[in-house]
């Protein structure tokens, strides 16, 4: 399966990067901040009733790429992108056991710092609208500089690289016996265990893009991912109480990213002269 990932993204980066200096393709490159969380599926009580259902807040990461765009007409326009992304969430829980034996209490609050790093492969496609048509100062033919907005939408196909787990766990210890509370912390750093590596997501956004010289654009992006796959194996486990059975039992909950916000500002600039990506090329000879 890993191969399969792996040559699957090969296969779109090289078809990404193959367009031949002949065509009208606008390079571009951009990078900003994404807004991340996680959603949970259900969620069986513990037996313990001290026991909390988990819960997540969003962080906020960084996003980058490169983005190849293959104007088809004024309106219609094709953007296959290569990025970098970081996802996650921050997720607590708080545990409660009790001691029989010695009447006592244990707590456990857990926090883990979730960072999932992915590389994405975006195919969008987009349609592009004039907001404004400067007059230009003669005799520069170009220095109008008009404003456009951009509308876009596709799939994104998310292949995980390194998910890392900043983790810290608070436990406090109440000894009925000797009256004595004790409160310490474990921490760790390293890889998070698992989570699947592929993920699918649909992408919506918008741009304001101004037109700053003959053959560049800056631009101001906006994008909302819609994430589809469950990307829990089992590196989060809900354990209870069979009500049927009184044994316990574990089992892996559904979770997927969500909220996925990103806001980025890029450049995009061509190297030929032609109009259009699907135009013929003009071969001019000489006599």
């Amino acid at each position: 399966m890993k191969k399969l990932y792996k040559s699957l993204i090969l296969v779109l980066a090289a078809g990404l990067f193959s367009t031949t200096a002949s065509a009208q393709a606008f390079w571009g490159i951009y990078g900003g901040i994404n807004t991340a969380n996680m959603r949970m599926g259900e969620w069986k009580q513990s037996s313990d009733p001290l026991d909390t259902k988990p819960t997540f807040e969003k962080i906020r990461r960084l996003t980058f790429g490169v983005s190849l765009e293959l104007p088809f007409s004024d309106y219609f326009i094709l953007q296959p992108e290569l990025a970098f992304t970081q996802k996650g969430t921050i997720l607590s829980v708080d545990s409660n056991y009790g001691d029989i034996l010695g009447g006592g209490t244990s707590t456990y609050q857990t926090v883990n710092n979730l960072d999932l790093n992915y590389l994405q492969l975006p195919i969008l496609a987009k349609t592009r609208f004039q907001l404004t048509r400067p007059k230009p100062i003669y005799p520069y033919e170009n220095s109008g500089k008009p404003l456009f907005i951009e509308l876009y939408g596709g799939p994104v196909v998310n292949f995980l690289l390194n998910p890392r787990a900043n983790y810290s766990q608070t436990i406090h210890e109440q000894n009925a016996l000797t009256n004595i509370d004790t409160t310490y912390k474990v921490k760790s750093v390293g890889t998070q265990a698992g989570m699947k590596r592929l993920d699918i997501s649909f992408a919506v956004g918008a741009n304001l893009k101004w037109k700053w010289n003959k053959k560049s654009y800056l631009y101001l992006d906006v994008r909302y991912s819609l994430n589809f796959l469950n990307v829990n194996d089992s590196a989060l486990v809900n354990i209870y109480t069979n009500e049927n059975t009184g044994n316990l039992e574990a089992v892996s909950p559904t979770l997927k990213n969500s909220g996925n916000l990103a806001l980025t500002i890029g450049i995009n600039t061509t190297f030929t002269k032609r109009r259009y990506w699907n135009h013929p090329r003009v071969i001019k000879r000489k006599f």
